[in-house]
């Protein structure tokens, strides 16, 4: 059974680049870049819990604003994701604003985590302080993970923009469950479910035994007869980058293998060297690092609107090379 994450560009191809990631069984919405945000509905913006910005380019970054605006009024922490100078960016546009009436108002904690150079610096801006910058916590990069819990990893690499910006990869880890209909004819009750579920999981119970009554059953044959794996689902998101060869390798090891690549395909190949001035990729190039990676799915996006609005001229010649895109 293959996991239920749900995922979508939030604008028209020829729009501003984002996407946005739902979690339905965590309940979580998850936005990469935050440019024109005014497609996806208040409610969801509202209940955004994590941004990945990949750099802070307008078309990028402008609908921080918005998505700030729907967040007062309900306590909540939104966490942000990026390069440096991304803190400064963020305390930037919270400082555009006066915050003396605020004594009264619930709650809004934005926290910064940016990569600098090897570091992590991790800021936090807090509406009862008037948002101002805090320096809460530096830690050194030991991989290129930026962010991690039980269900999911996200990922990046840092590419050229002319400056240097994230491209990133979301990893949504596979999942044992429990077959449900089995479950139920086991003499297990309330917590005695969750130890069996976490024995399960564990890797390294494969020559262990777990007690049912009054017998012992192996870990392997318990596996095998009451649970499951949800597959789980790889979603990487690539915008503003020059093709080059250093920067393509970067790419092809950040997305490889992806069920999804939502990457830009900014120029017909014919204007290859308008790409190369504002390091940007055509369709042939974005093609042959899906090919090279190995993807399943390419969605391209963030088309120039030197074409007007033909969409089908851009898809046809990225089609020539990369047969399933959408």
């Amino acid at each position: 059974m293959s996991s239920k994450v749900k995922h979508r560009l939030i604008n028209d191809k020829f729009e501003d680049p984002g996407i946005l990631i739902e979690i339905p069984t965590l309940g979580e919405y998850i936005l990469f870049d935050i440019g024109n945000i005014y497609n996806i509905d208040k409610e969801i913006i509202k209940k955004l819990s994590k941004i990945f910005i990949t750099h802070t380019h307008m078309d990028h970054f402008i609908g921080f604003d918005y998505m700030l605006r729907l967040k007062l009024g309900k306590p909540q922490t939104v966490e942000i994701f990026g390069i440096n100078p991304l803190s400064y960016n963020v305390y930037s546009k919270l400082q555009g604003y006066t915050w003396n009436l605020v004594d009264l108002e619930p709650q809004i904690i934005f926290k910064v985590k940016q990569l600098n150079q090897n570091i992590y610096e991790s800021y936090q801006f807090d509406i009862k302080k008037k948002f101002q910058k805090e320096l809460i916590k530096i830690e050194p990069v030991k991989d290129n993970i930026i962010y991690e819990n039980e269900y999911y990893a996200v990922k990046y690499a840092v590419l050229d923009h002319k400056i240097d910006i994230l491209g990133y990869s979301f990893e949504y880890k596979d999942r044992l469950l429990l077959k449900k209909e089995k479950i139920q004819n086991l003499p297990l009750k309330g917590k005695e479910v969750g130890d069996f579920k976490k024995f399960l999981q564990d890797e390294n119970n494969k020559d262990k035994y777990f007690k049912i009554g009054d017998k012992n059953y192996s870990w392997q044959e318990l596996r095998e007869e009451f649970s499951y794996i949800q597959k789980g689902i790889k979603i990487s998101y690539i915008t503003d980058v020059i093709y080059h060869e250093k920067n393509k390798e970067k790419i092809i090891q950040l997305v490889k293998d992806s069920d999804y690549l939502y990457c830009e395909a900014v120029f017909l190949e014919r204007d290859k060297e308008q790409a190369e001035k504002v390091y940007h990729l055509t369709t042939k190039q974005t093609a042959e690092i899906a090919k090279e990676a190995n993807v399943k799915n390419l969605i391209v996006f963030h088309f120039s609107r030197r074409y007007g609005k033909n969409k089908e001229l851009i898809m046809n010649e990225i089609k020539k090379y990369f047969e399933n895109v959408s």
